[in-house]
């Protein structure tokens, strides 16, 4: 795709445009008609997203659920807000958010609840909606993760359009990831997307007036919007290889967390993670290989020294599956003999992948 990248360059210069043109703007209406959003936001990252939608709902200084397994980008824009992040354990069987974790801690001082749909695999919000009305009587505003999603459906809506404001991240690993860094947010409401637009550059109403308290510098490059503008439309195909990709790696023996949605629209395979017995000598086994891999992630947010001053959370499912996981290469770029390459080491080194 090197052409058309070195076209959006072009373009950029002759623009003169460089920061909020027309690229940007552009990548935002493309972007909110593929999510089935009306508004699109785009930011600096992913985690900026995730803070300024946060503000946006006026979460300073209240409680906020979040997951701990899935890195610290929840409970990092928490603590930036001046939020208190209360950490809800996963389920086994898909290491998401555990919707009975969720009806237990939420309470009347939960203003918002993040769902992170990790891996790449979507998690159904209508359950903890129903969950949290069951409890309370009413709901409580969800702000979806999507930073591992993009492009995971459940039934008819997209991950980022189920609840009143999806995040997205377009770090260039991700599924629609970017040549840098970027982020966007996604919402049906005009008024929360005037908000988070404001928010996005300093706060300001008009040039130069700032009106909305909490405001910073977070746009998405002009760059970075062209380039994602390329590749777009070329999503659902590579989130197709990805699936593919988990699928020989399923019937090779690999104990992949999600193999029972390989084929289904809610996974889009962002990491291929399996569950393994004695996971440095695996690692190592199949470092001997020419293959490399990951954990994601090695550290719970409740260990973070930044959240010690938190109430502390009995996180048992997420402390048993930090020690477990593993993550192997999957990507769209891989050729079928870095593929069969993987293959080979899983079947080689059966004996330490788990029952799924």
């Amino acid at each position: 795709m090197r052409s058309e990248l070195h076209a959006v360059v072009d373009r950029l210069v002759d623009s003169k445009q460089l920061v909020l043109g027309a690229m940007v703007h552009e990548f935002e209406e493309s972007f909110a008609a593929y999510i089935g959003s009306k508004h699109c936001v785009s930011v600096a990252s992913g985690t900026d997203a995730i803070e300024i939608a946060l503000r946006a709902l006026g979460c300073e200084g209240k409680e906020v659920l979040v997951v701990a397994n899935a890195g610290g980008y929840g409970t990092i824009s928490c603590l930036a807000i001046g939020a208190t992040p209360v950490f809800c354990d996963i389920d086994p069987t898909t290491l998401l958010v555990a919707i009975e974790s969720i009806a237990a801690r939420v309470t009347t001082d939960t203003a918002a609840i993040v769902v992170t749909h990790l891996f790449g695999l979507a998690l159904d919000c209508t359950l903890v909606d129903t969950a949290v009305r069951a409890k309370l009587g009413k709901s409580i505003p969800i702000v979806e993760d999507c930073a591992q999603s993009h492009g995971a459906k459940v039934g008819n809506l997209r991950a980022g359009a189920q609840a009143i404001i999806g995040c997205f991240s377009f770090y260039p690993t991700k599924n629609l990831g970017a040549l840098g860094d970027g982020g966007a947010i996604v919402t049906s409401d005009a008024a929360l997307a005037e908000h988070m637009r404001n928010l996005r550059q300093y706060g300001w109403a008009t040039r130069y007036l700032q009106e909305r308290p909490g405001g910073r510098n977070s746009r998405l490059d002009e760059l970075q919007a062209g380039f994602l503008s390329v590749f777009l439309p070329h999503l659902d195909e590579r989130n197709a290889k990805r699936r593919a990709i988990l699928k020989q790696y399923v019937a090779s023996g690999a104990s992949a967390i999600h193999a029972q949605f390989a084929q289904s629209d809610q996974y889009v395979a962002h990491l291929a993670v399996c569950t393994v017995n004695n996971r440095d000598k695996f690692v190592e086994n199949v470092a001997s290989e020419g293959i490399s891999t990951g954990v994601h992630y090695p550290y719970l947010d409740s260990e973070f020294s930044t959240t010690k001053h938190l109430t502390p959370s009995t996180l048992p499912v997420s402390e048993m599956a930090k020690s477990k996981i593993v993550t192997l290469p999957c990507f769209p770029e891989m050729t079928q003999s870095e593929i069969e390459l993987v293959c080979q080491a899983i079947e080689k080194n059966n004996q330490f992948f788990e029952a799924p």
